[in-house]
């Protein structure tokens, strides 16, 4: 069963929109492990700072994540055996959070909502994770595997997923094909989910 975790952290003091956004950073930036996983954590965290332990327990048995001390903080392992440190002040909030005047929440939010989304979305388009919106095609020049014969362009609806798959391995998103091996004129493969 995790627990909760109150956090004594240091001489560092946050304002509650601080941390969020800090959190919020700390996921959006996890490269090592699974995507999926870290979602998953997170959602798990989220819950537990509610008080739901009991969902939050069901969601890390469902996703057979395992807490081998029973405390986020001490890291959590996938079923693949792959280790996620995740720090104290992320699980638990730290309990020297500054209190917001009622004045500087609503500032905050309102340029925060801002510049947040405007920044989150730039950056996952620099790691080619962006958002299409609805009716957009990404087009593709591919020569299908099930026919031999000339180079097609297929268009794939925006929201869909295109993984790529070079010499047996998945590459990861965000880093160029040549920067994980790949060479010019050789042949990947593209996965495309729905």
């Amino acid at each position: 069963m995790p627990r909760v975790t109150k956090v004594v952290h240091g001489g560092r003091q946050w304002t509650r929109a601080e941390l969020d956004r800090e959190k919020d950073e700390f996921f959006d930036t996890r490269v090592t492990g699974r995507e999926e996983i870290w979602a998953t954590l997170k959602i798990v965290i989220d819950l537990l700072a509610e008080g739901n332990i009991a969902t939050a327990q069901g969601i890390l048995d469902a996703s057979a994540i395992t807490l081998p001390t029973g405390d986020l903080v001490n890291g959590a392992y996938d079923e693949a055996g792959n280790f996620y440190q995740i720090p104290e002040y992320i699980v638990g909030d730290p309990n020297n959070v500054i209190p917001a005047s009622s004045n500087e929440i609503v500032k905050a939010r309102e340029m925060d909502d801002a510049s947040d989304e405007e920044e989150l979305e730039r950056r996952r388009e620099e790691k080619g994770k962006g958002v299409f919106k609805n009716g957009e095609l990404i087009k593709v020049k591919a020569r299908l595997s099930d026919r031999g014969g000339p180079d097609l362009v297929i268009s794939i609806p925006g929201k869909g997923r295109v993984k790529i798959a070079y010499l047996g391995r998945l590459f990861k998103e965000g880093e160029t094909l040549l920067a994980q091996g790949w060479r010019e004129g050789h042949v990947v493969n593209a996965l495309v989910f729905q």
